[in-house]
């Protein structure tokens, strides 16, 4: 039958391209099933713990799904809108299907009106922002729509529903153990709904390595941009502009139970301060960098690596001394 046949029959027109669009999407998205190459996990998957577990649970329940998807596509704007240039490897800089083997139902998402989570235990690593961001959104950033979520803090949880999940998913594959079932009740004992959701979101894009290795850290390294009025006033901005106030405050004096003081001699919970180059490193490394330093701060705390170039965190960190400085001079009885 010749195409202007074809075209003369709207009915059979329509049938035949219905079924060549039924077959072409079955092909492309039923055949990849079947296909191990293409569904390989990531090197290590393993299956969430118990209490993050029953955070996804919660997190379902509150449709945080529907404001916030959870992949980051692999296209220049999305990788650096969502923090992955700091990855060691272009394919961890955005999400790998591998990551999501275990995940029932997937959360993938459509709609951000809220941001993309997919890299969250990279971005925001601190259990601290996450809860008290949780409790009180607008707190921490003014501008927010969301909802606050304090009252999940009253509700325990409940063990043997965690247990019970895990049973219901190893029917659809998912490798959890009879220790892991049996080992659930405890693992949630006293935890709140509050407590997993923020479990659940630190552990996302945890599948993949995506930090940022600090090398050597040379402490004895002077600070180019220390005492330049221009670089003082370009690390204020860089501080603004790169959402460190929504931790540190819009003075750097901290907000307590969220992130610590910059500006003061404390310096990751230990008192007594550290040169400037220590200071970069955490700006550049984030809480990676702690190892390195010797000092292992908040327990709960996490600081995401900023993306800045090294001459940017040596402004940043000639500003905060700067304004230290300028703090000590104006209330001295506060800084004995």
């Amino acid at each position: 039958m010749s195409d202007q046949k074809l075209y003369s029959k709207p009915i059979l027109f329509t049938l035949v391209a219905t079924v060549t669009i039924l077959v072409g999407s079955i092909v492309t998205m039923a055949y990849p099933v079947f296909r191990n190459d293409m569904n390989q996990k990531v090197p290590g998957l393993r299956p969430l713990p118990a209490l993050e577990l029953a955070g996804r649970d919660v997190y379902q329940r509150e449709s945080c799904n529907a404001c916030h998807t959870q992949t980051v596509r692999p296209l220049r704007s999305e990788v650096v809108r969502y923090k992955g240039d700091h990855a060691e490897v272009p394919a961890a800089r955005y999400s790998l299907a591998g990551e999501f083997a275990y995940d029932h139902p997937f959360l993938w998402g459509s709609k951000r009106t809220g941001p993309d989570l997919a890299f969250e235990g990279w971005v925001k690593p601190s259990r601290e922002w996450q809860a008290a961001h949780l409790r009180d959104p607008r707190k921490l950033v003014p501008r927010s729509n969301m909802p606050a979520y304090a009252f999940l803090a009253d509700a325990k949880l409940d063990g043997e529903s965690v247990a019970a999940h895990m049973r219901a998913l190893r029917v659809v594959g998912v490798p959890y153990t009879d220790a892991d079932v049996a080992g659930a009740p405890a693992a949630v004992a006293g935890k709140t709904e509050l407590d997993a959701l923020v479990a659940y979101t630190v552990s996302l894009g945890k599948a993949v390595d995506r930090s940022r290795k600090p090398g050597r850290i040379d402490l004895a390294e002077a600070n180019p941009a220390a005492g330049n009025a221009e670089e003082i006033q370009r690390g204020h901005r860089l501080f603004e502009d790169n959402g460190c106030t929504a931790c540190h405050g819009d003075e750097a004096e901290g907000i307590e139970g969220v992130a610590p003081s910059l500006v003061d001699d404390v310096f990751l919970e230990v008192k007594g301060d550290m040169p400037d180059a220590a200071y970069q490193a955490i700006i550049l490394f984030g809480s990676d960098a702690k190892r390195a330093l010797g000092r292992a701060g908040r327990p709960d705390g996490g600081m995401p690596p900023a993306e800045l170039s090294d001459d940017d965190a040596w402004a940043v960190v000639a500003w905060l001394r700067s304004h230290a400085a300028h703090g000590a001079a104006e209330h001295p009885a506060e800084h004995k």
